[in-house]
Order: structure tokens, then sequence, then C-alpha cells
């Protein structure tokens, strides 16, 4: 598993790349359905993330995934709220 470079900050950089690129996009036209688009892509984009770290949960075993997803946000690399434990 790869987790330096770009998958340090977040585990899917790809998706959040475009994810950032149609939202610029979407401001750029700065029409409703620009924006739309944004949201439907990204949703899709979310939902095949997601999809992804099951598989990978699988193949690479729940422990040592979820400490990497415990470890590195899954899309934004802002900071997350520590979640009471």
């Amino acid at each position: 598993m790869v987790d330096t470079g770009p998958y340090g900050i977040v585990r899917h950089p790809i998706y959040t790349g475009i994810i950032l690129a149609s939202a610029a996009t979407a401001a750029m036209r700065g029409t409703a359905l620009a924006w739309l688009g944004a949201c439907v892509m990204t949703t899709g984009w979310v939902i095949k993330a997601r999809l992804e770290e099951e598989f990978l949960r699988e193949e690479l075993g729940a422990e040592t995934y979820g400490e990497y997803a415990r470890r590195v946000p899954m899309l934004s690399p802002l900071p997350r709220r520590q979640r009471p434990r």
C-alpha cells in the first residue's frame, strides 16, 4: 500500500483533483447547470471512492487499511474534527 506523496495527504488524490477541477469549471461558467453537473459528478466520485475503499479493506485487510484511513482523510486534506473515543 502506498501512503507517501499525495497518498499521504488524501486517500484518493485523483478524485480530489477532479472534484476541484469540476468546481473550478462550474465557477468559471457561473451557471446553475454547471454547478448541478459538478455536484452530480462529485456524488459519483464519492460513491466510487467508497466502493474502492470496501475493495481495499478486503484485499489489504481491515486492520491495515483501517489504520491508514484513520491517519489520512478520504478526499479533503483540511483538518478533521477528532471523534470522541
